[in-house]
């Protein structure tokens, strides 16, 4: 078992200052031998090391953690985001604490308070409501706060976001190319979130004129998960008279596998030839036959800027409290000699 610094202390015979100052490396710094700092590493080498948090947190006001909170780590996007973040964090010897708030008011007030009162010295929140950013206020003396993937435009903390209009804006106008100007529906869950309108704007703008006089192209959803992407394309397929869209295009991947799955449910088969476009990507997309437009969005660049914003200086937070970063997504097109 791992010895504490009061134990490496009584069975070494130095002090617990000069322990804790060799295992810190600031033996140099505080002209500690070199004999005695062997010493100490090699037992410490032998026995290893635990490191009293509840104590350290206490003395140095600090918990050395950072808490995450996702609508759902089963949408591909927060999942890699939380990894490329933990990376970050554990290079720094901070843990984190990541809790999913299932886009539910509720659900997100609990944790954000529950990850408040355990201490965390840094929040990070891709908000599921406009209402708790307000909220928070209080607590940004004690903890450095980010939002993330949601732009309420509260002005109240920084914001990192993925460039989803443009996004939308890319993806459509390159769909339009290949489907050689005819239009197509856009399946959208969680349609209140200010990264959906954005998306939705990039591809209303990039349909133009070119959509036909009262054709309803975006087909909205309350939730974001499998069920309504099935339910917007039976909808579809049900106004077609039982044929499916020959092209559409989705607002996440858990939309585009129920649409997916609705298709093979309700006719079939799915038809090689219907040009796909979704917002984020993963490899799975690699084994559809069909022609597939994807929005990649650069987990590396978010959470790098996330990290700059929470490991900050307080003396500069206030300047940062405003700010609001945009990050540029990729556009990944697949199989268009499909």
């Amino acid at each position: 078992m791992p010895k504490t610094v009061d134990e490496i202390s009584r069975e070494t015979g130095f002090s617990v200052t000069t322990v804790r100052l060799v295992i810190n490396g600031q033996s140099e710094k505080y002209r500690i031998s070199d004999k005695t700092r062997r010493i100490i590493e090699d037992y410490v080498a032998l026995h290893g090391y635990s490191l009293n948090h509840a104590a350290r947190s206490l003395k140095l006001n600090r918990s050395d953690t950072v808490g995450f909170v996702v609508p759902d780590l089963s949408n591909a996007f927060f999942a890699r985001l939380m990894a490329a973040l933990e990376s970050l964090c554990r290079a720094r010897n901070l843990l984190l604490l990541t809790v999913a708030s299932h886009e539910d008011p509720v659900l997100e007030n609990r944790a954000i308070a529950s990850l408040l009162a355990r201490g965390v010295d840094g929040l990070v929140v891709a908000p599921c409501q406009a209402a708790i950013l307000p909220q928070l206020v209080k607590s940004r003396s004690r903890t450095s706060i980010v939002m993330i993937d949601r732009d309420f435009a509260s002005g109240l903390f920084p914001t990192v976001v993925s460039d989803n209009f443009r996004g939308g804006l890319a993806m459509t106008r390159r769909m339009l190319q290949a489907s050689r100007g005819e239009t197509f529906p856009f399946l959208c869950g969680h349609a209140e979130s200010p990264s959906i309108r954005d998306r939705i704007r990039g591809f209303a703008e990039a349909c133009g004129d070119a959509a036909e006089n009262g054709e309803e192209r975006v087909l909205l959803e309350a939730d974001d998960d499998i069920a309504a992407g099935s339910r917007m394309m039976r909808r579809l397929i049900d106004r077609a008279g039982g044929t499916p869209p020959r092209a559409f295009m989705c607002s996440s991947l858990l939309i585009l596998e129920g649409a997916l799955q609705q298709i093979k449910n309700q006719i079939g088969r799915i038809d090689p030839s219907i040009l796909i476009g979704t917002f984020d990507d993963h490899t799975m997309l690699d084994l559809l036959p069909n022609p597939v437009f994807s929005i990649r969005q650069n987990e590396k660049a978010l959470t790098a800027r996330i990290f700059d914003y929470l490991t900050r200086p307080r003396a500069e937070e206030k300047k940062a409290v405003c700010e609001s970063s945009v990050i540029a997504a990729e556009l990944v097109c697949r199989n268009l000699d499909a």
